[in-house]
């Protein structure tokens, strides 16, 4: 389906230094540039710029920022996901949810409601300690050490706490739950993010959000947190 962006924005990655030897990173090419449908109708391009290390020249780095306003693969951004996955959870047909997501001019077919509705279930229903601790080794393996990122989705009254590793971006889990202080939440977070493993660096919502204050109470106080910005 072929949607018309409002605008471009574009991405950089939000630590410019190779975590290896520190040198600056150099842009290299375009790793995405896709238009992106957002719960409010909005259609934006976005952009995201690929980095490389001039010294090291192995991995390409890029913006999780971008990455993470919509799953990987898909025109519809991670709130729209999860939106499909919350009215599907509450019995909603595909017809009435096309329906819904219509009333905010959001065009989305009624296969592409199956496709996101199975893809965020299987985040839900996954298995958190093989996905978060194979992706920790293989972190530590290629940068000695760990990024990672925590969205967070409200639709409602309910909470996606989104997982992800920051190199690869690559979804790692999702939580639900109803509060940014549950205390399911916090044994997620002391459980994930602590002082047995190598993490530097977790980027997440802007400070002025609860969660973030949750998250800066509830973990090393060696780890860096960074925020993002939408647009």
């Amino acid at each position: 389906m072929k949607i018309k962006p409002k605008a471009v924005k574009v991405y950089k990655p939000e630590i410019m230094v190779c975590p290896k030897c520190g040198n600056n990173l150099k842009y290299v090419y375009t790793v995405s540039n896709r238009g992106v449908q957002f719960s409010s109708g909005k259609v934006f391009r976005i952009k995201n710029m690929g980095y490389k290390c001039p010294k090291c020249n192995d991995y390409l780095y890029f913006s999780l920022t971008a990455l993470k306003l919509a799953f990987k693969g898909y025109t519809y951004s991670a709130k729209v996901c999860c939106m499909i996955d919350y009215y599907k959870c509450k019995g909603y047909t595909r017809d009435r949810i096309c329906d819904i997501l219509a009333d905010s001019d959001i065009e989305i077919s009624d296969r592409n409601i199956d496709i996101i509705g199975n893809k965020v279930k299987s985040y839900v229903d996954c298995d958190y300690d093989k996905a978060i601790l194979d992706a920790y080794r293989d972190m530590n393996d290629k940068f000695g050490e760990i990024r990672v990122c925590f969205d967070l989705v409200t639709i409602d009254k309910c909470l996606y706490f989104i997982y992800y590793s920051y190199f690869s971006g690559d979804i790692l889990a999702i939580w639900k739950t109803d509060s940014a202080d549950s205390e399911f939440i916090k044994e997620i977070i002391k459980k994930y993010i602590n002082s047995n493993y190598n993490i530097t660096t977790i980027l997440t919502i802007r400070p002025q959000f609860r969660f973030y204050s949750v998250l800066k109470e509830n973990i090393p106080s060696n780890v860096k947190l960074m925020s993002y910005s939408k647009f």
